[in-house]
């Protein structure tokens, strides 16, 4: 795979192991270090970041300097959001859930015993429409409770979907000016 290294006779991209260059056969820098039987030093990858961006300097390449450290720091890390504002969303519907639920308990108790108390007195058809009402309202407690837990969850399934959404516009738009900036140094002078 070609990498960032170029040429010095006629600049053409070269692999980092390549040892000459496939399109004038030239030696390379590892060509020339191997031919004096120099030991490659060991780099990483900030020491080769640094490196280039000093021969950039002194060749006064001020657009692939630019370019370069452009690269070195990608900028949809300064711009990806996480929706923090979404994400308190959904504890907070959790928190309406429990609330909710508990309400509609508490109310399914008190029905439940206002219809247990009923019982034993003329009409024998009231305390079981005090039960059918604290069952219903039971049903309800928990349909509320699951109903608010859900909506929860998918506002944290939102933001991620946001969240991932945002970073691939952010990767998008440097593919693109990557894409722009190729194609006005490939166009040869004039046009």
């Amino acid at each position: 795979m070609l990498s960032d290294i170029r040429c010095e006779e006629c600049g053409q991209a070269l692999d980092k192991d390549d040892l000459t260059c496939w399109a004038c056969g030239a030696l390379t820098e590892r060509g020339k270090r191997q031919k004096r039987g120099e030991s490659e030093p060991p780099t990483t990858e900030a020491d080769t970041d640094e490196a280039l961006q000093q021969v950039l300097a002194q060749q006064g390449a001020v657009e692939e300097l630019a370019r370069v450290t452009e690269a070195a720091a990608p900028t949809y890390q300064r711009e990806r959001s996480e929706y923090p504002a979404l994400r308190l969303l959904s504890g907070s519907l959790n928190y309406v859930a429990m609330g909710a639920a508990a309400i509609f308990a508490v109310m399914a108790v008190i029905i439940l015993a206002y219809s247990l108390s009923l019982f034993g007195q003329e009409s024998k058809l009231a305390p079981l429409i005090g039960f059918g009402a604290a069952v219903f309202t039971g049903v309800m407690a928990m349909l509320v409770y699951y109903v608010f837990r859900v909506m929860g969850e998918a506002v944290g399934a939102m933001a991620d979907a946001a969240d991932n959404s945002r970073r691939t516009v952010v990767v998008l738009r440097m593919l693109h000016k990557q894409m722009q900036q190729q194609s006005t140094e490939g166009k040869p002078e004039g046009e």
